[in-house]
């Protein structure tokens, strides 16, 4: 069974998000999950009417996969789930999912924040307001 499952893509996380929900481990004792989303007003146009996600760093699939491994290890984690969105979406539309399976919840809430401030403070990503 994989155990970090991680994509930067413009389409929706659904069949993503079902495949890794119905294999679950046997030992899982907590999934935790971010879900971030496109909010509304925005950051710096309060009324746009939609965002551009586009990669700053090219090696960002590459960089969030070497964390996401790390942290499986670190953390004694099941799996891992990563989407990050690109492209043009709409307000509350998400942006960044992350879930994390795991044994115990402590190691779960570690693991995303690892993971969830690395993404958001990595320059990793550009975001546009239109």
């Amino acid at each position: 069974m994989l155990k970090v499952l991680l994509a930067i893509q413009d389409k929706s996380i659904k069949k993503l998000y079902r495949d890794f929900y119905e294999t679950s481990y046997d030992s899982t004792g907590t999934i935790l999950i971010h879900h971030g989303k496109a909010k509304y007003p925005g950051k710096s146009v309060k009324n746009y009417r939609f965002i551009n996600l586009s990669l700053i760093d090219d090696a960002a699939e590459e960089k969030i996969n070497s964390l996401a491994n790390e942290l499986l290890l670190r953390y004694n984690l099941n799996k891992v789930f990563v989407v990050h969105r690109l492209g043009k979406i709409k307000k509350n539309d998400t942006i960044l999912f992350i879930g994390v399976e795991a044994k115990e919840r402590s190691s779960a809430f570690d693991a995303v924040r690892n993971l969830l401030e690395y993404i958001k403070t990595g320059n990793l990503f550009k975001l546009e307001e239109f």
